[in-house]
């Protein structure tokens, strides 16, 4: 049996509508089989206990904590849904569609490094996650930009962030523009496809940004 593909969606920020994208790809992939959907982290189960606790502060600050010690808490939660969710998937031809994966570690923990540095742990995650834990490579990885600003005006109409209201993240409003300028430098390092969501100031329709998926994955 041919193994299934896994696309990964990731954004520049929190704003861009990675979440509506993801659920329009979902649709039209399932005209064509079974497609199984995940949306990292993983709240509410065993496998994304401490990414919770992290994400609630319980760890401490961000300046507190090292980006390979926050990485690994996610990387825990990747691992466990890989084996026991995406690997079955792919090994029985299913596709296998996720909201963020390991992309996102890459670009929130490399943003709190110096810029000399973000390389090295960016090639550190990739190594660590998919050969040392054998965490499975997404066979594309789909990034939705649009200019900072944009983002922020939408974003600041949000109430939520991810189920979690005013996570550490998203609470420091400095660190998430540097998480924005380093989402853009790891889609050239790791040569994501990337998707333009604004026309200026304004975002697209939703559907044109949809089409200019559907024509990448078909590639």
């Amino acid at each position: 049996m041919e193994k299934g593909k896994l696309i990964v969606v990731e954004g520049a920020c929190d704003g861009v509508g990675k979440t509506t994208q993801v659920e329009l790809l979902r649709e039209y992939l399932e005209q064509y089989g079974e497609v199984i959907t995940h949306h990292f982290p993983t709240y509410h189960e065993i496998s994304g206990f401490l990414v919770e606790k992290y994400l609630a502060g319980e760890f401490g600050n961000l300046e507190e904590l090292s980006p390979y010690f926050i990485n690994s808490l996610y990387a825990i939660d990747r691992a466990i849904v890989s084996k026991d969710k995406i690997m079955p998937a792919l090994n029985e031809g299913r596709t296998v569609l996720l909201d963020r994966y390991t992309t996102s570690s890459v670009i929130y923990q490399a943003a709190s490094l110096p810029e000399y540095a973000k390389k090295d742990f960016i090639e550190y995650v990739m190594d660590f996650e998919y050969n040392r834990l054998g965490i499975k490579k997404p066979d594309i990885v789909i990034f939705l930009t649009a200019p900072y600003e944009v983002i922020e005006q939408l974003r600041n109409a949000r109430k939520v962030n991810d189920g979690i209201q005013k996570d550490i993240h998203e609470s420091n409003k400095e660190y998430l523009k540097t998480v924005y300028n380093t989402a853009q430098y790891a889609c050239e390092l790791l040569d994501w496809k990337k998707v333009e969501c604004s026309n200026g100031n304004q975002m697209r329709p939703i559907e044109e940004i949809h089409e200019d998926i559907i024509k990448l994955i078909k590639m």
